[in-house]
């Protein structure tokens, strides 16, 4: 099974002169197929990662789109695990 890391960067609105939790749904695709959606909920200023698991082949373009009232910013990456140490790194 194949895994995606999607980082969330930045995720966020302004209200007034302060920053304040917001919404966002982010679209991850491989090729031209949408292997997930999620939901995402809250602020941060600092990356926060989590961990996808598709079955599709990998090695394919990735891509991730989203939606959000406010700024954010979003990355993927396919994870590659090691064949000497079998740890989890993130691919080009």
């Amino acid at each position: 099974m194949a895994s995606v890391k999607l980082t969330v960067r930045r995720l966020y609105k302004l209200s007034g002169d302060r920053m304040v939790s917001t919404r966002a749904t982010a679209r991850i695709y491989l090729g031209e197929q949408l292997i997930a959606t999620e939901e995402i909920a809250g602020m941060t200023e600092s990356p926060v990662s989590k961990y996808l698991h598709h079955s599709e082949p990998a090695g394919q373009p990735l891509r991730v789109e989203w939606d959000c009232e406010g700024i954010a910013d979003m990355r993927v990456c396919e994870l590659v695990r090691c064949p000497c140490c079998h740890t989890d790194e993130a691919g080009s």
